[in-house]
């Protein structure tokens, strides 16, 4: 992330994504704190954990957006800001003096480990940092590789919504560039077109690349780094992980 700005724009950008947060929410509840954020971003789920009373320890390797995480916090009272912990840290190598009832890792995230040495490290870091009995949830995308390359460079409208503060609407698109076969690898383009109420439009692109987990590599992945599955879904509502899935929900404990 370049700056301040840029950290700013990305939560605004993301916040209209709320399909997953009656789940992690759900989740908190029932497991309890401190809950471990990995990968938090600008706190788009921590912000909302520490707002239903959960002391939410979110690591991020990017100061910028730590920054924007503390000021929204901030915004939602004293009582919100106290039970965030804002760590700097890298996901794959990280050491902290507290064990979790619970660590998540939202809204993809473990896809943007692209090398399987990377992946096997951050797991093997989260399980060293679960309390006794202590459960592992995470969420990746289900990979459709036909529909990859059938909709390759083809720019598709994904959502709209009004931001309120700028008094624009946000339009939001992607595509995908590139799909290596070999490592599972895609690189795709999300498009912000933010349209001013005269009519003018600034445009923000942000280039990604990310890893496509298959279901079995996972049970291997998982398995290598000492735990076991205990529950999968194919959605945020607990949809059966198979055909016309397009999420991939896990609910992991260490292994005995």
């Amino acid at each position: 992330m370049r700056d301040a700005d840029a950290a700013r724009a990305f939560a605004a950008e993301h916040a209209h994504y709320t399909d997953d947060l009656p789940l992690w929410r759900a989740v908190a509840r029932e497991r309890g704190g401190p809950v471990l954020d990995l990968g938090c971003a600008t706190g788009r789920v921590a912000v909302e954990l520490a707002g239903d009373g959960a002391d939410v320890w979110a690591l991020d390797g990017d100061p910028h957006m730590l920054s924007e995480l503390r000021r929204l916090a901030g915004a939602r009272g004293a009582h919100v800001a106290a039970r965030i912990h804002a760590v700097a840290g890298d996901m794959r190598d990280f050491s902290l003096d507290v064990r979790f009832p619970l660590a998540i890792c939202a809204m993809n995230t473990l896809q943007v480990l692209t090398e399987p040495a990377d992946q096997l490290a951050c797991l093997e870091r989260v399980r060293a940092h679960l309390a006794d009995g202590g459960e592992f949830w995470f969420d990746v995308s289900m990979p459709d590789v036909a529909d990859i390359l059938d909709a390759m460079g083809l720019v598709r409208a994904d959502a709209e919504h009004a931001d309120p503060s700028m008094g624009e609407r946000w339009l939001h698109s992607s595509w995908y560039e590139a799909y290596d076969p070999v490592t599972q690898t895609a690189a795709y383009c999300l498009r912000v077109d933010h349209v001013a109420a005269d009519g003018i439009t600034r445009t923000s692109v942000r280039r990604h690349e990310v890893h496509l987990y298959t279901p079995s590599e996972l049970a291997h992945l998982l398995a290598r780094a000492g735990f076991g599955v205990l529950e999968a879904w194919g959605g945020f509502a607990g949809e059966p992980l198979g055909d016309g899935a397009g999420h991939q929900v896990y609910r992991c404990g260490v292994a005995e």
